[in-house]
Protein backbone atom coordinates (compact mmCIF):
# COMPACT_ATOMS: atom_id res chain seq x y z
CA UNK A 1 0.00 0.00 0.00
CA UNK A 2 1.71 3.18 -1.11
CA UNK A 3 -1.01 5.79 -0.43
CA UNK A 4 -2.57 7.00 2.79
CA UNK A 5 -6.05 6.16 1.53
CA UNK A 6 -5.79 3.46 -1.15
CA UNK A 7 -8.60 2.87 -3.60
CA UNK A 8 -7.92 -0.85 -3.81
CA UNK A 9 -6.69 -3.49 -1.36
CA UNK A 10 -6.88 -7.26 -1.20
CA UNK A 11 -9.15 -7.36 1.84
CA UNK A 12 -11.26 -4.89 3.83
CA UNK A 13 -12.38 -5.65 7.39
CA UNK A 14 -15.23 -3.53 8.74
CA UNK A 15 -14.75 -3.19 12.50
CA UNK A 16 -11.65 -2.80 14.67
CA UNK A 17 -12.79 -4.82 17.66
CA UNK A 18 -11.89 -8.34 18.69
CA UNK A 19 -13.44 -10.17 15.73
CA UNK A 20 -12.17 -7.64 13.20
CA UNK A 21 -8.59 -7.73 14.47
CA UNK A 22 -8.56 -11.54 14.60
CA UNK A 23 -9.84 -11.65 11.02
CA UNK A 24 -7.29 -9.10 9.82
CA UNK A 25 -4.44 -11.00 11.46
CA UNK A 26 -5.48 -14.31 9.93
CA UNK A 27 -6.15 -12.93 6.42
CA UNK A 28 -2.78 -11.17 6.33
CA UNK A 29 -1.09 -14.57 6.64
CA UNK A 30 -2.25 -15.27 3.08
CA UNK A 31 0.20 -12.72 1.69
CA UNK A 32 -2.36 -9.98 1.13
CA UNK A 33 -2.83 -6.34 2.10
CA UNK A 34 -5.56 -5.77 4.69
CA UNK A 35 -7.41 -2.57 5.55
CA UNK A 36 -9.31 -2.38 8.86
CA UNK A 37 -12.06 0.24 9.13
CA UNK A 38 -11.99 0.86 12.88
CA UNK A 39 -14.09 4.03 13.11
CA UNK A 40 -16.80 4.45 15.75
CA UNK A 41 -19.70 5.06 13.41
CA UNK A 42 -22.39 3.29 15.47
CA UNK A 43 -22.61 2.00 19.05
CA UNK A 44 -20.42 -1.05 19.03
CA UNK A 45 -21.10 -4.58 20.14
CA UNK A 46 -18.35 -6.67 21.68
CA UNK A 47 -16.89 -7.35 18.26
CA UNK A 48 -17.18 -3.85 16.82
CA UNK A 49 -14.99 -0.79 17.36
CA UNK A 50 -14.31 -0.51 21.08
CA UNK A 51 -15.64 2.58 22.87
CA UNK A 52 -14.80 3.15 26.51
CA UNK A 53 -16.38 0.31 28.46
CA UNK A 54 -18.26 0.82 31.74
CA UNK A 55 -16.49 -0.53 34.83
CA UNK A 56 -18.17 -3.93 34.66
CA UNK A 57 -17.33 -4.59 31.02
CA UNK A 58 -13.60 -5.03 31.15
CA UNK A 59 -12.70 -8.70 31.04
CA UNK A 60 -11.56 -11.25 28.56
CA UNK A 61 -10.99 -14.83 29.65
CA UNK A 62 -10.09 -17.70 27.39
CA UNK A 63 -7.66 -20.46 26.59
CA UNK A 64 -4.09 -19.30 26.35
CA UNK A 65 -3.78 -20.51 22.76
CA UNK A 66 -7.15 -19.25 21.51
CA UNK A 67 -5.77 -15.80 20.72
CA UNK A 68 -2.23 -17.01 20.02
CA UNK A 69 -3.55 -19.27 17.27
CA UNK A 70 -4.81 -16.28 15.29
CA UNK A 71 -2.52 -13.46 16.47
CA UNK A 72 1.01 -14.79 16.80
CA UNK A 73 2.93 -13.25 19.71
CA UNK A 74 -0.14 -11.97 21.53
CA UNK A 75 0.08 -14.30 24.53
CA UNK A 76 3.68 -13.37 25.36
CA UNK A 77 2.80 -9.67 25.26
CA UNK A 78 -0.35 -10.15 27.35
CA UNK A 79 1.63 -12.06 29.94
CA UNK A 80 4.31 -9.36 29.98
CA UNK A 81 1.66 -6.74 30.69
CA UNK A 82 0.06 -8.57 33.57
CA UNK A 83 -2.56 -10.95 32.16
CA UNK A 84 -3.28 -13.75 34.63
CA UNK A 85 -3.26 -17.51 34.14
CA UNK A 86 -5.56 -20.07 35.76
CA UNK A 87 -5.57 -23.86 35.44
CA UNK A 88 -8.39 -26.09 34.23
CA UNK A 89 -10.43 -27.44 35.91
CA UNK A 90 -11.28 -24.12 37.54
CA UNK A 91 -10.90 -23.91 41.28
CA UNK A 92 -14.27 -24.31 42.94
CA UNK A 93 -15.63 -26.67 40.28
CA UNK A 94 -15.08 -30.24 39.18
CA UNK A 95 -15.27 -29.48 35.49
CA UNK A 96 -13.47 -31.92 33.22
CA UNK A 97 -13.22 -31.49 29.46
CA UNK A 98 -15.70 -34.03 28.03
CA UNK A 99 -15.45 -36.12 24.93
CA UNK A 100 -17.86 -34.45 22.51
CA UNK A 101 -19.51 -35.72 19.38
CA UNK A 102 -18.41 -34.22 16.08
CA UNK A 103 -15.10 -32.65 15.11
CA UNK A 104 -12.87 -31.50 17.96
CA UNK A 105 -13.15 -27.90 19.09
CA UNK A 106 -10.13 -25.77 19.88
CA UNK A 107 -9.92 -25.90 23.67
CA UNK A 108 -7.67 -24.37 26.31
CA UNK A 109 -5.56 -26.24 28.83
CA UNK A 110 -5.06 -23.06 30.85
CA UNK A 111 -7.12 -19.89 31.03
CA UNK A 112 -5.75 -16.44 30.32
CA UNK A 113 -7.62 -13.46 31.74
CA UNK A 114 -7.12 -9.73 31.32
CA UNK A 115 -9.04 -6.49 30.88
CA UNK A 116 -10.66 -5.75 27.55
CA UNK A 117 -8.58 -2.57 27.46
CA UNK A 118 -5.35 -4.55 27.68
CA UNK A 119 -6.47 -7.11 25.10
CA UNK A 120 -7.49 -4.40 22.65
CA UNK A 121 -4.26 -2.47 23.16
CA UNK A 122 -2.07 -5.54 22.53
CA UNK A 123 -3.98 -6.66 19.43
CA UNK A 124 -4.00 -3.16 17.93
CA UNK A 125 -0.20 -3.11 18.25
CA UNK A 126 0.56 -6.62 17.06
CA UNK A 127 -1.88 -7.02 14.16
CA UNK A 128 -0.59 -4.05 12.08
CA UNK A 129 3.02 -4.94 12.95
CA UNK A 130 2.88 -8.58 11.78
CA UNK A 131 1.34 -8.76 8.30
CA UNK A 132 2.36 -11.25 5.66
CA UNK A 133 5.83 -10.80 4.18
CA UNK A 134 6.06 -7.62 2.13
CA UNK A 135 2.43 -6.68 2.84
CA UNK A 136 0.63 -4.09 4.94
CA UNK A 137 -2.16 -4.15 7.49
CA UNK A 138 -3.60 -0.68 8.01
CA UNK A 139 -6.02 0.51 10.69
CA UNK A 140 -8.13 3.55 9.82
CA UNK A 141 -9.45 4.82 13.14
CA UNK A 142 -11.31 7.67 11.47
CA UNK A 143 -13.03 5.51 8.85
CA UNK A 144 -16.68 4.37 8.97
CA UNK A 145 -18.21 2.08 6.35
CA UNK A 146 -21.39 3.61 4.90
CA UNK A 147 -22.30 1.10 2.19
CA UNK A 148 -21.25 -1.62 -0.22
CA UNK A 149 -20.04 -1.25 -3.79
CA UNK A 150 -21.42 -3.98 -6.02
CA UNK A 151 -24.56 -5.69 -7.19
CA UNK A 152 -26.62 -8.77 -6.36
CA UNK A 153 -23.91 -11.15 -7.63
CA UNK A 154 -20.95 -9.73 -5.72
CA UNK A 155 -19.79 -7.06 -3.31
CA UNK A 156 -16.74 -5.41 -4.87
CA UNK A 157 -15.86 -2.92 -2.19
CA UNK A 158 -16.94 -0.49 0.52
CA UNK A 159 -17.86 3.18 0.61
CA UNK A 160 -16.03 4.77 3.53
CA UNK A 161 -16.65 8.06 5.34
CA UNK A 162 -13.29 9.50 6.39
CA UNK A 163 -14.55 12.37 8.48
CA UNK A 164 -17.08 15.03 7.76
CA UNK A 165 -18.91 14.36 4.51
CA UNK A 166 -15.94 12.94 2.59
CA UNK A 167 -16.75 9.50 1.15
CA UNK A 168 -13.94 7.34 -0.20
CA UNK A 169 -14.44 4.15 -2.24
CA UNK A 170 -12.23 1.13 -1.59
CA UNK A 171 -12.42 -1.93 -3.86
CA UNK A 172 -11.32 -5.33 -2.55
CA UNK A 173 -11.27 -9.06 -3.32
CA UNK A 174 -12.70 -9.86 0.13
CA UNK A 175 -14.94 -7.81 2.41
CA UNK A 176 -15.40 -9.00 6.00
CA UNK A 177 -18.10 -7.39 8.14
CA UNK A 178 -17.08 -7.60 11.81
CA UNK A 179 -18.72 -4.31 12.76
CA UNK A 180 -20.66 -5.62 15.73
CA UNK A 181 -24.25 -5.74 16.91
CA UNK A 182 -25.34 -2.72 14.89
CA UNK A 183 -24.07 -4.02 11.56
CA UNK A 184 -25.83 -2.41 8.61
CA UNK A 185 -25.19 -5.33 6.27
CA UNK A 186 -28.90 -6.38 6.21
CA UNK A 187 -29.99 -3.03 4.80
CA UNK A 188 -27.00 -2.78 2.48
CA UNK A 189 -27.75 -6.22 1.05
CA UNK A 190 -31.40 -5.26 0.61
CA UNK A 191 -30.21 -2.28 -1.39
CA UNK A 192 -28.38 -4.68 -3.71
CA UNK A 193 -31.53 -6.72 -4.29
CA UNK A 194 -31.19 -9.47 -1.69
CA UNK A 195 -34.15 -10.57 0.39
CA UNK A 196 -34.18 -10.00 4.15
CA UNK A 197 -32.56 -12.87 6.06
CA UNK A 198 -34.32 -14.66 8.91
CA UNK A 199 -33.24 -14.07 12.49
CA UNK A 200 -33.04 -16.61 15.31
CA UNK A 201 -33.40 -15.40 18.89
CA UNK A 202 -32.98 -16.87 22.36
CA UNK A 203 -33.71 -15.76 25.92
CA UNK A 204 -30.99 -14.09 27.95
CA UNK A 205 -30.30 -14.29 31.65
CA UNK A 206 -29.57 -11.47 34.10
CA UNK A 207 -26.32 -10.70 35.88
CA UNK A 208 -24.58 -8.15 38.08
CA UNK A 209 -20.88 -7.43 38.54
CA UNK A 210 -18.35 -5.52 40.60
CA UNK A 211 -14.59 -4.87 40.60
CA UNK A 212 -12.37 -5.36 43.65
CA UNK A 213 -8.75 -4.73 44.63
CA UNK A 214 -7.20 -8.08 45.54
CA UNK A 215 -5.55 -8.27 48.98
CA UNK A 216 -1.78 -8.59 48.98
CA UNK A 217 -1.92 -12.14 50.36
CA UNK A 218 -4.32 -13.31 47.61
CA UNK A 219 -2.27 -12.43 44.54
CA UNK A 220 -2.23 -16.04 43.32
CA UNK A 221 -6.01 -16.63 43.37
CA UNK A 222 -7.16 -18.16 40.08
CA UNK A 223 -10.52 -18.12 38.32
CA UNK A 224 -13.09 -19.35 40.86
CA UNK A 225 -16.63 -20.38 39.87
CA UNK A 226 -19.51 -21.70 42.00
CA UNK A 227 -23.22 -22.19 41.31
CA UNK A 228 -26.48 -23.19 42.97
CA UNK A 229 -29.09 -23.53 40.24
CA UNK A 230 -30.08 -20.04 39.12
CA UNK A 231 -27.55 -18.48 41.51
CA UNK A 232 -23.90 -18.35 40.60
CA UNK A 233 -20.72 -16.39 41.24
CA UNK A 234 -17.49 -16.12 39.26
CA UNK A 235 -14.29 -14.39 40.32
CA UNK A 236 -11.69 -13.63 37.66
CA UNK A 237 -8.28 -12.04 38.36
CA UNK A 238 -6.93 -9.55 35.82
CA UNK A 239 -3.88 -7.31 35.62
CA UNK A 240 -3.00 -4.75 38.30
CA UNK A 241 -4.26 -6.95 41.17
CA UNK A 242 -7.91 -6.50 40.25
CA UNK A 243 -10.69 -9.05 40.62
CA UNK A 244 -13.85 -8.90 38.52
CA UNK A 245 -16.74 -10.70 40.17
CA UNK A 246 -20.06 -11.50 38.51
CA UNK A 247 -23.21 -13.08 39.89
CA UNK A 248 -26.54 -14.32 38.63
CA UNK A 249 -29.76 -14.52 40.62
CA UNK A 250 -33.32 -15.73 40.00
CA UNK A 251 -35.55 -13.51 37.89
CA UNK A 252 -36.84 -10.53 39.84
CA UNK A 253 -34.06 -10.62 42.43
CA UNK A 254 -31.67 -7.72 41.99
CA UNK A 255 -28.30 -7.42 43.71
CA UNK A 256 -28.32 -3.65 43.42
CA UNK A 257 -25.82 -2.64 46.10
CA UNK A 258 -22.58 -3.89 47.56
CA UNK A 259 -24.16 -5.34 50.68
CA UNK A 260 -26.66 -7.48 48.76
CA UNK A 261 -23.97 -8.46 46.26
CA UNK A 262 -21.58 -9.79 48.90
CA UNK A 263 -24.34 -11.39 51.00
CA UNK A 264 -25.57 -13.32 47.94
CA UNK A 265 -22.06 -14.68 47.26
CA UNK A 266 -21.73 -15.84 50.88
CA UNK A 267 -25.14 -17.53 50.74
CA UNK A 268 -24.08 -19.99 48.03
CA UNK A 269 -23.50 -23.58 49.10
CA UNK A 270 -19.82 -22.96 48.39
CA UNK A 271 -19.15 -19.47 49.85
CA UNK A 272 -15.60 -19.28 48.47
CA UNK A 273 -16.23 -16.24 46.23
CA UNK A 274 -18.06 -14.40 49.01
CA UNK A 275 -15.24 -15.07 51.46
CA UNK A 276 -12.65 -13.80 48.99
CA UNK A 277 -14.40 -10.54 48.15
CA UNK A 278 -15.08 -10.00 51.85
CA UNK A 279 -11.33 -9.43 52.28
CA UNK A 280 -11.04 -7.12 49.23
CA UNK A 281 -11.68 -3.42 48.65
CA UNK A 282 -14.41 -2.52 46.12
CA UNK A 283 -13.21 -0.51 43.12
CA UNK A 284 -16.62 0.10 41.52
CA UNK A 285 -20.31 0.17 42.27
CA UNK A 286 -22.43 -2.87 41.42
CA UNK A 287 -23.18 -2.87 37.69
CA UNK A 288 -26.69 -4.09 36.78
CA UNK A 289 -27.11 -3.65 33.00
CA UNK A 290 -30.25 -4.59 31.14
CA UNK A 291 -30.33 -8.05 29.58
CA UNK A 292 -29.89 -8.35 25.82
CA UNK A 293 -31.42 -11.32 24.03
CA UNK A 294 -29.15 -13.28 21.67
CA UNK A 295 -29.76 -12.69 17.96
CA UNK A 296 -28.45 -14.75 15.03
CA UNK A 297 -28.80 -13.37 11.52
CA UNK A 298 -29.13 -16.49 9.39
CA UNK A 299 -26.99 -15.47 6.44
CA UNK A 300 -26.27 -19.15 5.87
CA UNK A 301 -29.93 -19.62 4.95
CA UNK A 302 -30.15 -16.67 2.55
CA UNK A 303 -31.70 -17.54 -0.82
CA UNK A 304 -28.86 -15.71 -2.56
CA UNK A 305 -25.42 -14.69 -1.31
CA UNK A 306 -22.99 -12.30 -3.02
CA UNK A 307 -19.42 -13.29 -3.78
CA UNK A 308 -16.59 -11.72 -1.74
CA UNK A 309 -18.67 -10.89 1.38
CA UNK A 310 -18.27 -12.66 4.75
CA UNK A 311 -20.06 -11.65 7.96
CA UNK A 312 -18.79 -12.80 11.35
CA UNK A 313 -18.67 -11.92 15.02
CA UNK A 314 -21.54 -9.94 16.53
CA UNK A 315 -22.43 -8.72 13.05
CA UNK A 316 -23.64 -12.26 12.41
CA UNK A 317 -24.59 -13.61 15.83
CA UNK A 318 -24.91 -11.48 18.95
CA UNK A 319 -24.62 -13.48 22.16
CA UNK A 320 -26.19 -12.03 25.27
CA UNK A 321 -24.40 -11.50 28.59
CA UNK A 322 -26.05 -14.73 29.71
CA UNK A 323 -23.78 -16.79 27.47
CA UNK A 324 -20.02 -17.23 27.13
CA UNK A 325 -20.06 -17.61 23.41
CA UNK A 326 -19.55 -14.18 21.84
CA UNK A 327 -15.75 -14.13 21.62
CA UNK A 328 -15.70 -17.91 21.19
CA UNK A 329 -17.94 -17.55 18.14
CA UNK A 330 -15.69 -14.81 16.76
CA UNK A 331 -12.62 -17.03 17.05
CA UNK A 332 -14.41 -20.05 15.58
CA UNK A 333 -15.72 -17.92 12.70
CA UNK A 334 -12.24 -16.65 11.85
CA UNK A 335 -11.00 -20.24 11.82
CA UNK A 336 -13.88 -21.21 9.54
CA UNK A 337 -12.85 -18.39 7.20
CA UNK A 338 -9.26 -19.62 7.39
CA UNK A 339 -10.36 -23.11 6.35
CA UNK A 340 -12.28 -21.67 3.41
CA UNK A 341 -9.28 -19.59 2.32
CA UNK A 342 -7.04 -22.64 2.51
CA UNK A 343 -9.25 -24.43 -0.02
CA UNK A 344 -8.96 -21.91 -2.81
CA UNK A 345 -7.52 -18.55 -1.84
CA UNK A 346 -8.97 -15.09 -1.51
CA UNK A 347 -10.25 -14.85 -5.09
CA UNK A 348 -12.08 -18.18 -5.27
CA UNK A 349 -15.68 -17.60 -6.44
CA UNK A 350 -17.23 -19.80 -3.73
CA UNK A 351 -15.07 -18.55 -0.84
CA UNK A 352 -17.72 -16.34 0.75
CA UNK A 353 -20.50 -18.91 0.57
CA UNK A 354 -18.31 -21.71 1.96
CA UNK A 355 -17.03 -19.47 4.74
CA UNK A 356 -20.53 -18.31 5.72
CA UNK A 357 -21.78 -21.87 5.95
CA UNK A 358 -18.74 -22.87 8.00
CA UNK A 359 -19.34 -19.95 10.35
CA UNK A 360 -22.95 -21.05 10.80
CA UNK A 361 -21.82 -24.52 11.88
CA UNK A 362 -19.62 -22.99 14.56
CA UNK A 363 -22.37 -20.68 15.80
CA UNK A 364 -24.75 -23.63 15.99
CA UNK A 365 -22.37 -25.39 18.39
CA UNK A 366 -22.40 -22.37 20.71
CA UNK A 367 -25.98 -21.17 20.34
CA UNK A 368 -27.86 -21.30 23.70
CA UNK A 369 -30.22 -24.19 24.10
CA UNK A 370 -33.33 -23.92 26.29
CA UNK A 371 -33.01 -25.76 29.58
CA UNK A 372 -35.81 -28.16 30.58
CA UNK A 373 -37.53 -27.47 33.86
CA UNK A 374 -35.97 -29.29 36.84
CA UNK A 375 -33.27 -30.82 34.61
CA UNK A 376 -29.82 -29.83 35.86
CA UNK A 377 -27.12 -28.90 33.38
CA UNK A 378 -24.49 -31.56 32.73
CA UNK A 379 -21.40 -30.85 34.79
CA UNK A 380 -19.25 -30.17 31.75
CA UNK A 381 -21.60 -27.30 30.77
CA UNK A 382 -21.74 -25.67 34.18
CA UNK A 383 -18.56 -23.66 33.77
CA UNK A 384 -19.52 -22.47 30.30
CA UNK A 385 -22.92 -21.28 31.55
CA UNK A 386 -21.45 -19.78 34.69
CA UNK A 387 -18.79 -17.84 32.86
CA UNK A 388 -21.23 -16.97 30.14
CA UNK A 389 -23.60 -15.34 32.59
CA UNK A 390 -20.64 -13.41 33.91
CA UNK A 391 -18.96 -12.71 30.58
CA UNK A 392 -19.99 -9.12 30.13
CA UNK A 393 -21.28 -8.74 33.64
CA UNK A 394 -17.79 -9.04 35.05
CA UNK A 395 -16.40 -8.71 31.56
CA UNK A 396 -16.09 -10.36 28.20
CA UNK A 397 -15.68 -13.98 29.18
CA UNK A 398 -14.54 -16.94 27.15
CA UNK A 399 -15.30 -20.25 28.82
CA UNK A 400 -13.73 -23.63 28.17
CA UNK A 401 -14.92 -24.51 24.68
CA UNK A 402 -18.12 -26.52 25.18
CA UNK A 403 -21.23 -26.54 22.94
Amino acid sequence: MTTTHPTRVNAVVIGGGYAGLLAASMISRYDVDVLVLAGHGTPAGIDGALPSAPPGQVLHIGGIYDVQDLVYGSVAELRARGAKESPLPVRGSVIERPQLDGPPLWGPTRLLSCSQELLSSVLREIVPANPGHGRDTLLWDDAVAVGFIGDKEEVRGVRVRLGGDVVHEVNADLIVDASGTDSLTPSWLAGLGHSIVSVSTATAGAWTSRLYRAPADCADVSVTAVADGARSAVLVPIENDVWAVSQTAPAGEELTDGGLFEKAALALSDPRVGELIGTADPLSEVDCPAAVDPRWRRYDKAKTWPRRLVVLGDACATFAPGHASGPQAAEAAVRALRSALAEGGISHPTLALRAQRGIAKEIARLWPRPMLARQPAPKHRLLAQLMGRARTGAGRFLAARTP
